[in-house]
């Protein structure tokens, strides 16, 4: 731990030398905050135009200029608009307490000011104070617990507890620069690497964590609904003893609790007790009966019609799930970061841009062993693709049966290619093998012309009705 604290503190050394060089005098033409714990200052030294990163993000704290464009938020947060305020030049940059905190002595509209960025780890902060040595405001508010500093507005600003840093590191863990690079360009390098991989991991989790918190949101929902038709399965008899009553109003008088009638629905006739209102006419008794039998069949149309749409959620969910897991590319995991945001289940975390370029990935493609062109999606947007408008009158269609997996197609159709077993064989293999089911040792696959696929009005993308289809048993195949 000490060894990377030495090596930190080396770093800034080290920037922080460039930096004097490059920002004394520096106009400052505009400060925005991408992100909660990070600053962007864009400055004028009078020979370029450079861009500031200060960060407090904990471990990922740091300072250094940068040549990769931030968003730039509408509306800027609290702080920001404060040294929007203070701040219009950078008159120095220096190490303070010989530690790893870095002041820039500033000027603005009201006067002179310093701006700090303490880098230490998870106390890390930005802090402006007054000549005065006064803090105006602070990044992160600490209030006085747990005898904590107080970092607040109006408090007199305290360092924090030195950290003597006297250990040497050894010359083969030393920072080094790379090709020439500047000491600003190394630290870019080397945290834009990190947070890459983190952002990437972090995203991926976030998708995943969505997708099955709603699997198992619908999963509950399904068994809600196939409990309600249990309940409704009686509503039927209802209406029998609807009109059973109809035919014997003549032995029903007002008053009566229940009555004993044949039952001429069952072969043979049984007799059947009747629970009837005494409050209400014969006639009025039937038309009860006959009430029921309509709220019944109402709420099995209902309860059928949200089972069909929860059934077809869950599959599309099922599919992402498939597709996230098997994806290898970063265009079709924003493919599927797209399908969830359009349908309302996905919030970015920290991603302040309006509109992403999405840059469409292709589907992909091989041949058969007779020479067919064989294509298949990786995501349901490819997939919809596959089946709506590059499958054809006599073309095939391959989906494995009753598991998530891509569409696959064989052209075969305007084609003078002799089509043979082995042929169809491939392109279910490789359907078997681009699917959830793709370490199995034998799957089914469906087969299908391309006149019993559609594509249901309404529906979201890659699912598809399959009116008739035969199945082969493969093996499961993959291109390396």
């Amino acid at each position: 731990m000490l060894n990377y604290v030495v090596m930190k503190f080396d770093l800034i050394n080290h920037v922080v030398d460039e930096l004097a060089a490059q920002l004394a005098g520096a106009r400052v033409s505009k400060i925005y905050q991408p992100a909660p714990e990070i600053l962007l200052f864009k400055l004028w030294n009078g020979k370029e135009t450079l861009r500031l990163l200060l960060s407090a993000e904990g471990q990922k704290s740091r300072l250094h200029l940068t040549s990769k464009t931030w968003p730039n938020p509408h509306i800027p947060p609290r702080f920001c608009q404060l040294l929007r305020a203070r701040i219009s030049r950078i008159y120095s940059v220096s190490i303070v307490n010989d530690d790893r905190i870095v002041q820039f002595n500033c000027t603005g509209g009201r006067g002179d000011c310093r701006l700090l960025i303490e880098l230490t780890g998870k106390s890390s902060n930005l802090i402006l104070l007054n000549d005065q040595g006064l803090i105006i405001d602070v990044l992160k508010r600490i209030p006085a617990e747990g005898g904590q500093r107080v970092i607040l507005p109006g408090k007199e600003y305290l360092l924090p507890e030195k950290l003597e840093i006297q250990q040497k590191i050894d010359k083969g863990s030393a920072p080094q620069l790379e090709n020439n690079h500047s000491w600003n360009q190394t630290v870019e390098k080397l945290y834009s690497c990190n947070e890459h991989t983190e952002n990437k991991h972090d995203f991926y989790r976030q998708l995943q964590q969505t997708i099955n918190r709603q699997i198992k949101k619908l999963q509950k929902r399904l068994l809600s609904i196939e409990k309600d038709l249990q309940k409704q399965q009686n509503f039927a008899v209802d209406r029998q003893i609807g009109e059973l009553l109809l035919a014997n109003l003549h032995l029903i008088t007002r008053g009566l609790v229940e009555i004993e009638l044949q039952n001429y629905y069952l072969q043979p006739p049984e007799t059947l007790t009747i629970q009837l209102d005494p409050l209400l006419l014969p006639a009025q008794n039937a038309e009860r009966y006959f009430k029921r039998y309509k709220k019944g069949l109402r709420g099995e149309q209902h309860s059928l019609r949200r089972l069909g749409e929860t059934q077809a959620e869950l599959e599309w969910l099922e599919q992402l799930d498939y597709q996230l897991k098997d994806s290898v590319k970063n265009s079709d995991i924003e493919e599927i970061a797209q399908e969830l945001r359009q349908a309302g289940l996905l919030k970015d975390k920290n991603r302040l841009h309006t509109k992403r370029t999405l840059q469409p990935s292709i589907p992909h493609e091989t041949t058969s062993p007779s020479g067919f062109r064989i294509l298949w999606g990786r995501n349901n947007r490819q997939n919809d693709e596959i089946s709506t408008k590059i499958l054809k009158n006599g073309d095939f269609w391959f989906h494995v049966q009753h598991a998530p997996g891509a569409h696959v197609v064989m052209k075969v159709a305007n084609t003078n290619l002799g089509l043979k077993d082995a042929d169809l064989s491939y392109a279910a293999a490789i359907a078997a093998g681009y699917s959830k089911s793709r370490n199995d040792h034998k799957v089914e696959v469906m087969l299908a012309d391309a006149k019993a696929v559609h594509k249901p009005k309404g529906c979201r993308a890659g699912l598809v009705n399959v009116l008739r289809y035969k199945t082969l048993t493969v093996k499961p195949f993959r291109l390396s």
